[in-house]
């Protein structure tokens, strides 16, 4: 089991990461934990693979192996699965360890699993140390532990191996990964280690193996290939995404309201279809039969203005009192007043 420290400086104040647990059907209810999980025995997930794993299913913030710094690890029988009570060897039914991790904060967390887990936030280390029974177990009983090793960590991540074997190992996968067909393609095995992004080979959409995706137990390598994906996406929809948000506004400024509402029901698909749904005034004058029609009606009416107090839009109702009033943003006025005064404004 892996508990994760993701660490940052506030005003001079060591703060880490952390969410209450709020589902009272598991353990812990209400004590605050950072992400991390359990790991994969049906994949023989190693425990450096899972805390990259849970990270990002529960914050979606992806680690950079040179960054991730293991400070604590502890191996004991206990009676549960899952959970460390030490026992002796005899009593046991399990063997559970626990391990902690440090990486620095780089990018802000998202609240992805809120039926588990609160909104994340940063808690000061300081106050952790003095009220340290809000932590879940591993980390109250670790908490100095903690505090020292992000204040030695610049130096204590500079001693990490780097391990050339499994750079080896990466470079063959890849290389055999560009040579797969569609028939074929699928993500690789677990990778502990993290690939240049550059290096990760592209995913066309008819290869995006969603069936054989088991959602929640994806590698290191696996969510690193999926926000590859995802970026390539978010490209070729954000010019759609600008034009939609423009029809939205439109739509939102328009909605609800009847469209050529002055005319008979018959006769608004034919005026429609003439001048659009949304003439102004100096457009319908064009036509002597409108002209005709209108000269003498009252309507009653309302200027509609947007944030900046800029004319939008006419609003005309044909008026149940034929008595005309002076209004000036609202009120009754014949078909002569709006062409003279608001004449290009678009009608509803």
């Amino acid at each position: 089991m892996t508990q994760l420290i993701l660490f940052t400086e506030i005003e001079n104040e060591i703060c880490i990461l952390l969410a209450r647990r709020i589902n009272p059907d598991k353990d812990f209810y209400l004590k605050l934990n950072g992400p991390g999980g359990k790991a994969i025995h049906e994949k023989n997930e190693n425990i450096d693979v899972c805390v990259i794993r849970e990270c990002f299913e529960e914050a979606e913030i992806v680690l950079r192996n040179e960054k991730l710094l293991k400070i604590f690890e502890e191996t004991c029988y206990s009676t549960k699965e899952w959970r460390a009570e030490p026992c002796l060897q005899k009593e046991a039914k399990y063997i559970v360890t626990l391990a902690i991790y440090l990486h620095p904060l780089e990018e802000p967390p998202k609240h992805t699993e809120p039926h588990t887990l609160g909104p994340w936030d940063l808690y000061k280390i300081k106050d952790l140390l003095k009220h340290r029974n809000e932590l879940i177990p591993i980390l109250e009983e670790n908490i100095e532990l903690i505090d020292g090793k992000i204040k030695t960590y610049g130096q204590d991540v500079l001693e990490l191996p780097i391990n050339m074997q499994k750079l080896e190992e990466i470079k063959i996968k890849l290389e055999k990964q560009s040579q797969r067909t569609q028939e074929t393609f699928n993500f690789l095995n677990d990778i502990d280690l993290e690939i240049p992004e550059e290096e990760i080979p592209e995913i066309v959409d008819k290869q995006f193996p969603v069936l054989a995706l088991n959602f929640g137990k994806l590698s290191s390598y696996e969510i690193q290939t999926l926000i590859k994906y995802k970026k390539k996406i978010q490209e070729s929809i954000r010019p759609l995404r600008r034009i939609e948000h423009k029809i939205q506004t439109i739509e939102k400024s328009y909605k609800g309201l009847k469209y050529l509402s002055i005319f008979d029901k018959a006769e608004r698909k034919i005026i429609a279809q003439k001048f659009g749904e949304n003439p102004t005034i100096a457009e319908l004058s064009k036509d002597d039969t409108i002209l005709h029609k209108f000269r003498n009606t009252i309507f009653e009416f309302e200027i509609h203005k947007c944030s900046t107090n800029k004319l939008t839009y006419l609003k005309l109702r044909l008026s149940k009192d034929l008595t005309q009033t002076n209004g000036i943003t609202y009120g009754k006025q014949t078909w002569e007043f709006f062409n003279k005064n608001y004449s290009k404004l678009p009608l509803i």
